[in-house]
């Protein structure tokens, strides 16, 4: 288990791995209504497509996390990891990668409006696992 630097005074933080979000159901997605939400996208681009998912049901549906449901704090740096994650796997330069730019860049204010003494290491620490490919940030218990 890895655990994410301490946030200056707030809980550890720990990015909610893979099996998390297996157990949700794949049809709650159906309802959700988002620009990045395209089924082709999010069930067929092999690579890709299970941080997609993930993104897509902290953002819409993080009340279905459980045993785990992540505070709003915890929920912002998980919807980061896993949008950054699926963004370096996604190179595409289109509307749809523009789509992803402008919402890592909206986490990322949210995260500076609401939470003033938020460790900024955390994001660059996310940011060098992802671009060594590494998914040791993950956890999975």
């Amino acid at each position: 288990m890895t655990k994410l630097p301490n946030t200056g005074g707030l809980d550890t933080i720990h990015i909610l791995g893979p099996s998390y979000f297996d157990r949700i159901d794949r049809k709650q997605l159906d309802n959700i209504t988002d620009n990045l939400h395209d089924s082709t996208l999010t069930f067929s681009f092999i690579k890709g497509s299970m941080p997609l998912r993930n993104y897509l049901f902290l953002t819409h549906t993080p009340h279905l996390l459980k045993p785990v449901r992540p505070d709003a704090l915890a929920c912002l740096v998980n919807r980061y990891y896993w949008l950054k994650k699926f963004s370096a796997h996604y190179e595409k330069r289109d509307n749809q990668f523009k789509l992803l730019e402008t919402q890592l860049v909206s986490i990322i204010e949210t995260i500076e409006q609401n939470f003033p003494n938020f460790d900024w290491d955390i994001i660059q620490t996310i940011q060098h696992h992802i671009r060594k490919n590494d998914n040791r940030l993950e956890r999975d218990e």
